[in-house]
């Protein structure tokens, strides 16, 4: 759900309250001049009970509102996907593979394709992600990536231990995620950060399949989609 469709809700909310704190703020004024003995029109009591009683209406309603208009963010921020890469894989021969890897910037725009050949059972791109305390996700606080290696991987380890890697970085080490890596579980980044390490994910190749990698609050996935 996008923001244009969150502020009918925003103004409602806004709006109620407001509307709810007039005929509070008449009742007060009316009580004010009266313990102060100052002259004023007469009024029935059934009049202070209906404005009393339509501004906690009005104010419930606009709370009711803006509750809902939080929620919705929230529900937005936990289920936000990042396109971070379209990735399609052949197989050459047996154990051999061919990635093509279209990464995307941060405004979804597709990059230049990247062919890397590896050797193993599936293909596996990965890097590394800083993930923010669920009360900063809440805010619309997105996780920071770099997805920087591609790779091939064995099914079973022994297969993976008789061969070769065969692996290629996107980027080169980086000292500031290191650094991070270090310091994401000491104060005060502790307070607001909940990790910052490595995660990759991985897939059987398919010629029929494009594979659309994403970044979400929980890290790293990858969704097959067929051609």
């Amino acid at each position: 759900m996008d923001d244009a469709r969150l502020w009918p809700l925003f103004v409602v909310g806004i709006g109620g309250i407001v509307v709810g704190l007039w005929p509070l703020v008449w009742i007060l004024r009316r009580s004010a001049r009266r313990i102060g003995s100052r002259p004023q029109p007469p009024v029935a009591a059934s009049r202070y009970l209906l404005a009393f009683v339509f501004g906690l209406v009005a104010i419930a309603a606009g709370v009711a509102a803006l509750s809902l208009v939080v929620m919705l963010q929230g529900w937005r921020a936990f289920t936000h996907k990042t396109h971070v890469a379209e990735l399609q894989c052949i197989e050459l021969g047996s154990h051999k593979l061919r990635i093509y890897l279209v990464p995307f910037d941060a405004d979804g725009a597709r990059g230049d394709a990247e062919v890397d050949d590896v050797e193993g059972d599936e293909w596996q791109v990965g890097g590394d992600i800083l993930r923010f305390k669920p009360f900063v996700t809440a805010l619309g606080v997105q996780p920071v990536f770099r997805l920087s290696r591609v790779e091939g991987r064995w099914n079973s380890a022994a297969d993976a231990n008789a061969h070769k890697g065969s692996a290629f970085d996107r980027a080169p080490p980086s000292m500031s995620w290191l650094g991070l890596y270090r310091g994401a579980d000491k104060a005060p980044m502790r307070w607001i950060v909940d990790g910052a390490h490595g995660q990759a994910v991985s897939q059987l190749p398919d010629r029929r399949a494009v594979y659309d990698i994403y970044v979400t609050p929980n890290g790293y996935i990858v969704d097959k989609r067929s051609l």
